[in-house]
């Protein structure tokens, strides 16, 4: 194996002293002088018409700045109804509790909110849908953003369900028919909120007339900005986006929901102007997780082997489309393992909800929990071990599969939970008491992530260090990653490396910080712009030198020749060479541009150890393992922490998370009060096993990192329960009253 100097180093993250310190600068952190405070009249119904809005006694409040409505949004060819970016004002109707019907901004919060106090909205109540059961109602009415009079009732054109796609492989039939069991199950998964730290922030500036400047705390500078653009029909060249420090966003924070509203105000006040949501703004109204019904039909031989796999998926999209991870949770149903024949149908349904988006690993949870679940029932019903049900049906070569993955790496985190003894094959701990039931599981699961074109430069700086302009934000440390590439592509260490993120207006093209990318494809640029720097400056040395570029050796703060050390050369002098007005060579700069990267599936396993309070149903977690295939192991203190954080967010979703409605469409848990999520007090040590298994179109071998740990937990933590009690639960979150329930039943 290749040894490398940089590249391996567990490394503690760059931004480690501003971010301990409370220097960082977050979104709600940026300041201007004379800058308005915005917020927003959230709807108090699901759905309903907007009939008129009276804001003269709003605008007429001292203090009071701008006040806007959809009136105000300006009117442009490539308006989208059924966009939910495009619906950032209600304008005909209100689809959702919380959509924002109009908004002020004034001199100081307390102002703000009298004056949405003073907002008079008259509103047409109309029929909520809040369940995909009601949505999928022959009587049911159309969640509609149409300007009609009345809500339309279904019809064969006009129906709930958005979009629908079918994966088909095989003679599903004939698979069942030669089936020894065959197991049916129908699985839900709530609707879940990213739970990220740091509400969303926006910060508006009109600098110009005609030009407007972005601080918000965005996962994609370019994807917010060209939103903007499209939106408010305003030229890209007249936006500049800043991407503050990001406290988080697992999916939830790419496209910039709601600063279409901060600017409208800002243009309108001709001033700064500052939103911030609150917590209960982000619960009511932001982009959560989407609530998934998974029906299953498996078969499976006596021998293990399994045959045939028929799922049909209702994905509850709210009130506007979202269709690609409905597409990805269906297709990823087979999960890896080579099924002879399957049929998979999904349906993307339209509510009264606040519509979806990504969730770190967009439905991979909920496709594990389902298949994984079904999986480990089949196990169990052939007297198998649960693993070595999977690994027999693992394998390592391309097959027919919807998504067409390779398969290396599956079995390898599989066996490397049996090696590192983290799975017990009795498959049942032992009792340690009468009161508590002790079980294990373990699950599996992938995550393809992105590689989407990424660009980046490389400047040769006057101390003979190197800069490295990047236009993404630095959302899990992956600075430190990338700065760890830059140093072992040049041949210095990374404290030579100066990471810099730039706005809109500078950047080369870059990539969303989702996806998993940022190391694999961002990774990759700027080991290529590296890599062209450190050309021009061995060819300006060697010409300085009276040598050939490959007689050289790079130092820390020089360039030697490797046969003749004491023939040298300073990095600073170089820069001198190429900036000085007698210089000849120009100023050193190298350019990375990565094409669209291979989509490279990277596999994770988990054994889950919990106990069970007999009397009371709670589910105590006792160990957590998750193995996790990295490619390379760019930096292994970044990689473990984020495998633990994804393990921990996936745990939440089996046993607490649920944002709870109720029929006429109202969030009963608008608060952490009241929206479970867990603490340090709720969890043991997540322990994690790194593999490195080099994957040749990422930087130095390494692949997605960030979503494949958030996959299989979810699951391993239901099988564990369901080898405690011997009774299965099909619905998350798992709670002590489900678990009471299930176990009087038994």
């Amino acid at each position: 194996m290749a040894k490398y100097h940089s590249v391996g180093l567990s490394i503690p993250r760059l931004d480690s002293d501003d971010k301990v310190r409370g220097e960082a600068i977050f979104g709600a952190d940026f300041m201007m002088p004379n800058m308005l405070v915005a917020k927003y009249l959230p709807s108090p119904y699901a759905h309903a018409e907007i009939l008129s809005i009276d804001t003269e006694k709003a605008e007429k409040l001292p203090g009071v700045r701008a006040v806007i409505t959809a009136r105000d949004i300006p009117s442009i060819k490539a308006f989208d109804p059924h966009s939910r970016f495009h619906a950032f004002l209600a304008r005909k109707f209100a689809v959702f509790v919380g959509q924002p019907v109009a908004a002020v901004a004034a001199d100081d919060l307390a102002t703000a909110e009298e004056a949405l106090e003073l907002i008079k909205v008259d509103y047409k109540l109309l029929p909520v849908i809040a369940t995909t059961e009601q949505a999928l109602r022959p009587e049911s009415f159309v969640v509609s953003h149409e300007p009609v009079t009345e809500p339309q009732a279904s019809s064969g054109d006009t129906t709930n369900i958005f979009d629908e796609v079918l994966f088909q492989h095989g003679d599903l039939d004939a698979a069942f028919a030669a089936s020894d069991f065959v197991l049916e199950r129908t699985y839900t998964v709530p609707v879940v909120h990213q739970g990220y730290i740091e509400p969303h922030t926006f910060v508006a500036w009109w600098d110009r007339p005609s030009h407007v400047t972005v601080w918000e705390p965005t996962q994609g500078a370019f994807t917010a900005r060209n939103m903007l653009a499209s939106v408010l029909g305003i030229p890209h060249g007249n936006i500049t986006l800043n991407t503050t420090e990001i406290g988080g966003g697992f999916g939830g924070k790419i496209e910039g929901l709601y600063a279409p509203i901060a600017i409208l105000l800002a243009k309108k006040a001709r001033k700064p102007v500052r939103l911030v949501l609150t917590r209960r703004d982000e619960l009511l109204a932001s982009n959560p997780a989407p609530h998934t019904t998974i029906r299953l039909k498996t078969g499976v031989r006596k021998d293990g082997t399994l045959t045939a796999i028929e799922a049909d998926v209702v994905f509850d999209t709210g009130a506007f489309s979202n269709g690609w991870i409905m597409i990805h949770v269906t297709q990823a149903l087979p999960h890896g393992y080579n099924w002879e024949a399957w049929r998979l149908k999904g349906s993307e349904v339209l509510t009264n909800k606040a519509s979806i988006s990504a969730y770190r690993a967009p439905g991979g949870p909920n496709t594990a929990f389902a298949i994984e679940s079904q999986i480990d029932e089949m196990a169990h019903n052939l007297n198998m071990d649960p693993i070595e049900l999977r690994l027999k049906n693992l394998t390592s070569r391309e097959v027919a599969l919807p998504q067409a993955q390779l398969q290396g790496g599956a079995k390898e985190v599989l066996q490397a939970l049996v090696d590192k003894g983290a799975w017990n094959k009795t498959h049942r701990l032992p009792a340690k008491d009468e009161r508590y039931l002790y079980g294990q599981g373990v699950a599996m699961g992938f995550w393809e992530g992105g590689g989407g074109p990424a660009g980046a430069l490389a400047l040769m700086e006057a101390d003979g260090r190197f800069r490295i302009l990047l236009g993404t934000v630095d959302l899990t440390g992956s600075f430190t990653g990338m700065a760890q590439i830059a140093a072992e592509t040049l041949g210095v260490s990374a404290s030579r490396v100066i990471m810099a993120k730039v706005n809109t207006d500078i950047a080369p093209f870059a990539p969303e910080s989702s996806g998993s990318q940022t190391i694999y494809a961002m990774g990759s640029a700027v080991m290529e712009a590296a890599e062209n720097l450190r050309k021009k400056i061995f060819d300006l040395a060697a010409f300085n030198l009276n040598v050939q570029p490959q007689d050289l050796a790079m130092g820390e703060e020089d360039i030697f020749v490797a046969a003749q050390p004491e023939k040298r050369i300073t990095l600073d002098t170089l820069y001198q060479y190429g900036t000085d007005q007698l210089g000849l060579s120009g100023p050193l700069i190298g350019q990375g541009s990565a094409g669209k990267r291979k989509r490279t599936p990277a596999y994770s396993a988990c054994v889950a150890e919990v106990s069970v309070d007999k009397e009371t149903g709670k589910v105590r977690l006792l160990r957590l393992v998750n193995s996790q295939d990295v490619g390379k192991a760019i930096n292994p203190l970044s990689i473990e922490g984020q495998m633990q954080g994804g393990s921990v967010q996936s745990v939440s979703i089996a046993l607490w998370e649920e944002i709870q409605y109720t029929l006429e469409g109202q969030v009963r848990n608008p608060g952490l009060l009241d929206y479970r999520m867990p603490t340090a007090n709720d969890l043991p040590f997540i322990e994690t096993i790194i593999l490195e298994l080099p994957e040749a179109d990422g930087p130095y071998g390494a692949k997605v990192v960030g979503e494949p740990s958030i996959v299989p937990p979810v699951a391993a933590v239901a099988n564990a329960i369901a080898n405690a009690t011997g009774v299965r639960f099909l619905d998350l979150p798992i709670t002590p009253e489900r678990i009471w329930v299930g176990l009087k039943s038994k």
